[in-house]
């Protein structure tokens, strides 16, 4: 019967394409939205970049100030000492050379004393040039009364006399006065500071990002401290382009210009090379000012020409490793768009599939439950098959086995009486031996349909099997059987019947004899995982094929002429009743193998 359609209804593949289509739309927006967070993303970054390295270019500017700081006031301390020791006896000596290797792991090159004529008189560092005198400038200073108890730091020049010519120096003075009360200074003290040491000392092990490094100029735009060491001491313009002349370097020199006019910022510029690598490499720059006008005494230290006697210190890193972390960012993002678009791919398809899989659903249960009647009807029909078999087999076997215990008593009366009739006696022997088959066949009937329960205790496993071992070796090797064992040493206890399992052991033994025509392997082993001990019972024998062992585990079963096919049905009732489990691997012309699995004591 049809099914009537509700006028106007969207059919199924129309309401699947506007499906896609809306996420489609909706991933395009996201998409939109995603490319403009990403750009906002990295500019965020980039500032957040660049303050960090602001914050490094402020603390190794502090670090060169703190210095300066420190030689100001070592060098207060000296116009005291000229007035308390006199000038050229033993006692200033030793306090001047004591003071100047002090100072010289400072990175002083030398201290210069001269007279009031600007003349050099003493020197700690370098020899005594009585030639060599305080440029004018500096002269003039140090004979001015009005600079008493203040010092003068000069620029960094190159040095005009030996040993210190053509080096950069940055000198630093006071003056001295023979008594508290003179009115007219006798002289000057100056220390030679050399500004690649305490640059050096600051920059050193700053790094921004992965490899961004830190450089220092001064206001000449000479590098003082630069990751390329053969920079130092250059002019930062010409060696740079001397390495790569392909680059203006433009946005370089409007920082060097902000930085020797004092002031301190962030920005980019174009560089030709970053470390080993040459080529175009955009840089986030961070730069201040480094000024020396801000000693801790305020009003004691005099700059010379303070409008531009300052330095620049920078630090930069490319802008590539900042781009790495916004990929990262990206990356993330994209997959978060990924990700929503795949959930809606996948809320289509459920909303497609929810019939199917409800229809599939309730098929496979509607299978499974018919599965499970069956084989609970298969399981009943067995059971009530086995027992009926138990009621025969008792009934058989209580009628029976007096009949046999008279035939065969009688036989053997009969046999010792028949000495002088060889013929007689053999067909005698033939009933005593088909009577015991019998008595044999109604024992394992006994067992199987009249089971005993196990006395269990706790047992070794390997000594069971050794036992069993002992028994069975002489048979096994009349027949050119090799027995072997392969017994796990310290196995676990665990608590069986020792009688069962060694009725166990002893049918598996003589079926994987009966298997062996002759020659051949047997072995037995055994082990243990702390849960469960095993042992097995492998043979190299003919092997079975899939269709007899599916069945070796039935009652009455056999492939044997005379066998009764009870004995690996009890074998698996004893295994069970231990509540173990008993497996065989088999293949046709591969052998045979039984193993029984039981748990372990407590």
């Amino acid at each position: 019967m049809k099914s009537n359609r509700v006028k106007g209804a969207i059919s199924l593949p129309m309401a699947i394409l506007l499906i896609f289509a809306t996420a489609l739309l909706l991933s395009l927006l996201f998409f939109t939205f995603w490319q403009r967070l990403s750009q906002k993303v990295e500019t965020i970054l980039r500032d957040q970049f660049n303050q960090q390295q602001l914050m490094l270019t402020r603390k190794i500017a502090d670090n060169v100030e703190a210095y300066f700081d420190y030689l100001e006031n070592e060098l207060l301390a000296y116009p005291y000492r000229f007035q308390s020791i006199k000038p050229g006896s033993p006692d200033y000596e030793a306090y001047m050379a004591a003071r100047f290797k002090d100072m010289r792991r400072l990175g002083i090159l030398a201290i210069r004393r001269y007279n009031q004529d600007g003349v050099m008189v003493q020197a700690w560092g370098q020899p005594v040039t009585p030639a060599v005198s305080l440029p004018a400038p500096l002269l003039k200073w140090v004979q001015d009364p009005k600079n008493r108890h203040h010092l003068l730091l000069g620029k960094t020049a190159p040095g005009t006399e030996p040993p210190w010519q053509g080096r950069l120096l940055m000198p630093f003075l006071t003056q001295l006065y023979s008594s508290p009360n003179a009115a007219q200074p006798s002289g000057a003290l100056e220390m030679l500071i050399d500004p690649f040491f305490i640059c050096r000392q600051a920059t050193e092990g700053v790094r921004s990002g992965e490899s961004g490094y830190a450089w220092i100029i001064d206001q000449n735009e000479i590098i003082l401290a630069h990751y390329e060491k053969e920079f130092v001491g250059q002019e930062a313009i010409p060696v740079r382009l001397a390495r790569n002349p392909k680059t203006v370097f433009r946005g370089l020199r409007e920082i060097h210009a902000l930085l020797l006019s004092g002031h301190e910022g962030v920005g980019a510029y174009e560089s030709g090379w970053h470390r080993q690598r040459l080529g175009l490499t955009p840089k986030l720059v961070a730069y201040t000012p480094i000024r020396f006008d801000k000693g801790l005494v305020r009003d004691v230290t005099e700059v010379m020409d303070p409008d531009h006697n300052l330095w620049g210190v920078a630090v930069v890193a490319p802008v590539a490793e900042v781009s790495g972390n916004v990929g990262e960012v990206l990356h993330q993002a994209l997959f978060l768009v990924g990700l929503f678009f795949l959930m809606v791919l996948i809320a289509t398809g459920g909303l497609i599939g929810t019939a199917l899989v409800w229809n599939r659903s309730l098929s496979r249960e509607v299978e499974s439950k018919t599965g499970e009647l069956l084989e609970s009807q298969k399981l009943l029909l067995r059971s009530e098959r086995f027992a009926a078999i138990g009621e025969a087999a008792a009934y058989v076997s209580h009628e029976i086995k007096n009949p046999l215990m008279v035939i065969g008593g009688l036989a053997r009366q009969v046999e010792r009486h028949l000495e002088a009739d060889p013929a007689s006696q053999e067909k005698l022997q033939i009933i005593q031996t088909e009577v015991r088959r019998l008595e044999n066949f109604l024992g394992d009937l006994r067992d199987f349909t009249r089971p005993a329960l196990p006395c269990k205790e706790k047992v070794d496993l390997n000594q069971i099997i050794q036992e069993v071992e002992a028994l069975m070796k002489e048979e096994i090797r009349t027949k050119g059987v090799d027995l072997l064992d392969n017994l796990a040493p310290r196995l676990p206890v665990v608590e069986a019947d020792p009688n069962q399992m060694k009725q166990v052991l002893l049918n598996l033994l003589k079926n994987s004899l009966e298997a062996l025509d002759s020659g051949g392997q047997i072995t037995l082993a055994s082990g243990g995982d702390g849960k469960q001990v095993w042992f097995s019972v492998a043979d190299t024998g003919a092997g079975m094929s899939p269709e007899v062992l599916e069945k070796i585990f039935n009652p009455f079963f056999t492939t044997k002429g005379k066998g009764t096919g009870l004995g690996l049905a009890v074998i698996h009732k004893i295994i069970t009743d231990h509540q173990g489990i008993i497996s065989v691997e088999s293949s046709p012309e591969k052998g045979t193998s039984f193993m029984v699995k039981l748990p372990c004591s407590g």
